[in-house]
């Protein structure tokens, strides 16, 4: 076999591995390497500017080598730190030329570096927009969001890092949003975006939440309902089984459905026979369903009523027709319940066994069930994992 060699790869081929580079990696190393390299990196035209990674010496001197029409993305998170940065790029890059940025993310605080930092990009070219924001004044912020959102290329609008109120934002008649993500979002606030996003195919929300004025009552009838919508992801939510019904029952379309809830009492919202008539009912077109639910255990709860519990999502329905295979960890330092579809889990439930591996290390401090077939014997169904380690494997 003759030796492979990145030097034998079609120059497109090349351009996709810079794409995951920084742009200072590309100047001071990939270009030095050989001549042809020096040749491919002068045609590469994909840039991003990650200005949270770069220094101030390291932006001056690339800006000899860059052109801005072959800059595609600017990352500014840090813009209340970088107000230097922007400064020199301003002063050393034509911003009238940056007329290929596709991505911006940016983060805002109500700054006069924002200000002038808005007021020069060119975004006839822009599909994505990522605004982190702490500004308790969001005016100029939500301009610059509803000239973003005219443009005829704009798909992508991701706020989950902002605090803004969803009915402020001048959404456009016609707007072409296919993928949005927020932080909160209420259940009129959600009726709202399906109301006036017609393009929407994907949205995220952070935490969806509820209100004690019964505002299911204000949402349509269930005759009434929104078809564009093909992926739902809800990260965070204390809704009860019921208002999940009433929320879906307005995107019979959805492909894929994602959930994760974190509960101080079990309900419904576990109960496998329950989801079944749900997605058939509701949900026919669904594909992908991935959740993560987790609770605390009432004392003097048997670990049988668990297998009760996980019975439900062993039907045919789950294993043989949708194939989604779901596991039950019960923590019995803690008492807490986590059910999950596998072999997709959220990353943050890594993150809730770290403590567990810190204060129990390798103990034995979780039971699991798994959801195999409903023939197969009783004990097969239950593994003793020993510590967060052999839980985070076995996924």
């Amino acid at each position: 076999m003759a030796d492979a060699s990145l030097l034998a790869l079609p120059v497109e081929l090349i351009h996709r591995i810079l794409n995951n580079l920084d742009a200072c990696s590309i100047i001071f190393s990939v270009r030095k390497v050989c001549k042809r390299f020096y040749e491919i990196v002068n045609l590469y035209d994909q840039y991003e500017l990650n200005f949270d990674s770069m220094s101030e010496s390291c932006l001056k001197i690339i800006s000899r080598f860059i052109q801005p029409e072959k800059i595609t993305s600017l990352v500014l998170r840090n813009m209340w730190y970088e107000s230097e940065k922007i400064k020199i790029f301003l002063s050393f890059f034509d911003t009238s030329q940056l007329i290929r940025i596709q991505s911006i993310t940016l983060g805002l605080s109500n700054q006069a570096s924002d200000s002038q930092l808005l007021q020069h990009l060119n975004i006839s070219n822009l599909v994505s927009l990522n605004i982190h924001s702490t500004s308790n004044r969001p005016g100029k912020e939500l301009n610059f969001i509803s000239k973003v959102m005219v443009q005829s290329h704009f798909r992508k609008l991701c706020l989950a890092e902002s605090h803004y109120n969803i009915m402020r934002i001048p959404w456009p008649d016609r707007c072409t949003i296919t993928f949005l993500t927020i932080k909160s979002c209420s259940l009129e606030e959600y009726n709202f975006l399906l109301q006036h996003l017609a393009y929407l195919r994907t949205f995220i929300t952070t935490k969806f939440i509820t209100d004690t004025s019964n505002q299911l009552n204000s949402l349509p009838s269930v005759s009434a309902y929104y078809s564009q919508l093909m992926s739902l992801m809800i990260l965070n939510s204390s809704l009860s089984i019921t208002e999940f019904e009433s929320i879906l029952s307005l995107t019979p379309s959805l492909v894929k459905l994602k959930l994760i809830s974190y509960r101080s009492n079990f309900d419904s919202i576990t109960n496998g026979s329950d989801w079944e008539y749900l997605i058939r009912n509701t949900l026919s077109s669904l594909r992908t369903f991935e959740f993560f639910f987790s609770y605390t255990l009432r004392k003097g709860t048997d670990t049988e009523d668990l297998t009760l519990m996980i019975d439900r999502f062993r039907t045919s329905f789950w294993l043989q027709e949708k194939k989604w295979i779901i596991t039950c960890d019960y923590f019995l330092t803690r008492n807490i319940i986590n059910l999950y579809t596998t072999p997709t889990c959220p990353k943050d439930f890594e993150k809730k066994m770290e403590p567990i591996k810190w204060m129990y290390g390798s103990l034995p401090c979780i039971i699991r069930f798994k959801s195999l077939p409903i023939d197969d014997k009783f004990n097969s169904n239950i593994h003793l994992v020993r510590g967060a380690d052999d839980a985070i494997q076995s996924q």
